[in-house]
Parts: structure tokens; C-alpha cells; sequence
């Protein structure tokens, strides 16, 4: 089976279509959506409608739960609060419900998936470090935990031997590695803040016992004249471009 793991869509609408094309590409049997699917971006209804009809397991990320008003905006910084606003005003009441049923974290066999950490979910941490990925990896038990809220991809292993390694490479052979579990951030869709701008997803195939990254060129200028429509912060409108 191949899973297409995605995260942090943030209704980046050019975004999320072109990686969904790429998917449908590849003939992939299932979409997974580690949360975040509005935030930042114009399109918050078109991309939750879309998200809906594409993915059977979509969780809750922290934008998600902000226009809920089940999160305090305080830690967001100014940028981040004004995009908040906006969504929030946008949103249709089916969207509302839509978020609402979101779950937290999911666990599918060898996979778990979660969008902050799998230690306290609903706290929101991030995983900046080896540290506190090593702190990590005692919160789950499968082969794979998929995480985003970073928005940028990293492979991160512990062996046998319980040395962690660090990579930022686009593929993983894991064939070979015996018991080793990984804690992946498969970047982000709507918003990739790795220097690159193009669209960030993973791609996990269970019987060649690979995971691959891939990288997705879409019309980053359409997005941006949308968001300069709607007055969103020029900030945020202008990092799509550069990738951070």
C-alpha cells in the first residue's frame, strides 16, 4: 500500500491542488491530512471542501483549532492572529462543523499521525531539536510516527542501539533497518519554510519499504494576488516566494 502523508495546507488553494494532482499521479491508495488545512492562506472553505472528498483522516492543527475559538491566539504571532481574523470571518458554518469533528492524533497499524507531537497533543509543541525528538519517541510505539507544525521535512531514526540520526534527504530505504523507529515531518503544502518554495508531501509504500518526499512546483503568484485581495499581511504573502 502507498499513503500519501500531507500537512499544513494552510487554504493555500494552488497548493493543495497541485499536490493532489501529483497524487492522483501516482495512483496512491490513500491521502492522510495532518491538520492545519486553514490559516494564512484566501481559499479556508474551498480547501476544507476539497481536503473533505480527498482524505478519510484529517486531523486537527493548531490553526484549525484557533478559529474554533478552542485555542488562544496569544502565543501566535501578530501576523499569524490578523490571518486568524480573516479565516474565522470567512468560514461557513459546514466548515465550522467540519473542523470541529477533527480528531487529535490517529493511529493506523505501523503509522501513527499526529500534526504537533505525540507527547500532549493538544499542547501544540514543536520538535526543533534532537532533544526533543528523542524526548519523542518514548510517546509511541509503531515503526512511524508523521508529524508536521514545523512545515519543514526531516527524517529522524533511533536504532536498536538507541542512537538517533538526522536526515533532510528526500528518500528512506527502509528495508534493512531492523527495529529502528522513525519520527518524520513530511514539510508542508501550503506554506514550506525549508528555503524551498515549492509544495512538500511525503509518500510512504509498505511493500517496497520506502518513503520519498517529493517536491511540487504550483502558481505561487495566483495565491499571492489573492491574498493581496483580501488584505491578508504582506509578510505572509511574500514568504511563499522564498520559502520561509
Amino acid at each position: 500500500m502507498r499513503t500519501a502523508i500531507i500537512s499544513d495546507i494552510h487554504a493555500n488553494l494552488e497548493a493543495l491542488s497541485a499536490v493532489l494532482y501529483d497524487i492522483e499521479s501516482l495512483n496512491i491508495d490513500k491521502v492522510i491530512c495532518l491538520g492545519d488545512v486553514i490559516g494564512y492562506g484566501p481559499n479556508p472553505n474551498e480547501c476544507i471542501q476539497l481536503i473533505s472528498t480527498k482524505c478519510p483522516i484529517i486531523l486537527l492543527g493548531n490553526h484549525d483549532a484557533a478559529v474554533l475559538d478552542t485555542l488562544s491566539t496569544q502565543n501566535f504571532n501578530i501576523n499569524a492572529k490578523r490571518a486568524i481574523e480573516w479565516s474565522t470571518k470567512q468560514l461557513t458554518p459546514d466548515s465550522k462543523t467540519f473542523l470541529e469533528n477533527l480528531p487529535m492524533i490517529h493511529v493506523d497499524e505501523e503509522k501513527t499521525y499526529v500534526h504537533s507531537t505525540p507527547y500532549e497533543p493538544k499542547m501544540w509543541y514543536y520538535i526543533t531539536s534532537v532533544e526533543e525528538a528523542a524526548f519523542n519517541f518514548q510517546f509511541f510505539s509503531t515503526k512511524f510516527c508523521f508529524v508536521g507544525h514545523t512545515h519543514i521535512p526531516i527524517m529522524i531514526s533511533i536504532d536498536e542501539s538507541q542512537q538517533i540520526n538526522v536526515s533532510q534527504e528526500n528518500f528512506l530505504d527502509y528495508s534493512n533497518d531492523g527495529d529502528t523507529h522513525y519520527l518524520i515531518n513530511v514539510g508542508s503544502v501550503g506554506q514550506p519554510r525549508d528555503r524551498n518554495p515549492q509544495a512538500s508531501y511525503g509518500v510512504l509504500d509498505s511493500e517496497a519499504k520506502t518513503l520519498t518526499i517529493r517536491r511540487i512546483d504550483y502558481d505561487i503568484e495566483k495565491c499571492q494576488e489573492k491574498m493581496r485581495k483580501h488584505r491578508l499581511p504582506e509578510f505572509l504573502i511574500s514568504r511563499l516566494a522564498d520559502g520561509k
